[in-house]
């Protein structure tokens, strides 16, 4: 499956989306945390049962999960 990617490169915190596999699917990427927070739910309902993974890419801090499969 081909990966879709939306990198900012000034961008703090990225929403990381893989399948059972630990294969990317997605890395969607923003420099805005409300922004993140916003978008996280609409691909928990784009990808249901897959592990999304929100993070701070500065501190790799775990901000939020979905529980996946």
């Amino acid at each position: 499956m081909a990966a879709k990617a939306s990198l900012a490169l000034d961008a703090v915190y990225d929403i990381l989306i893989m399948d059972s596999d630990g294969q990317h699917l997605e890395l969607e990427s923003f420099r805005d945390l409300d922004a993140a927070r916003q978008r996280l739910p609409a691909l928990a309902g784009q990808y249901p049962g897959t592990k999304i993974t929100l993070w701070n890419r500065h501190s790799r801090s775990i901000l939020e999960e979905t529980e996946g499969c």
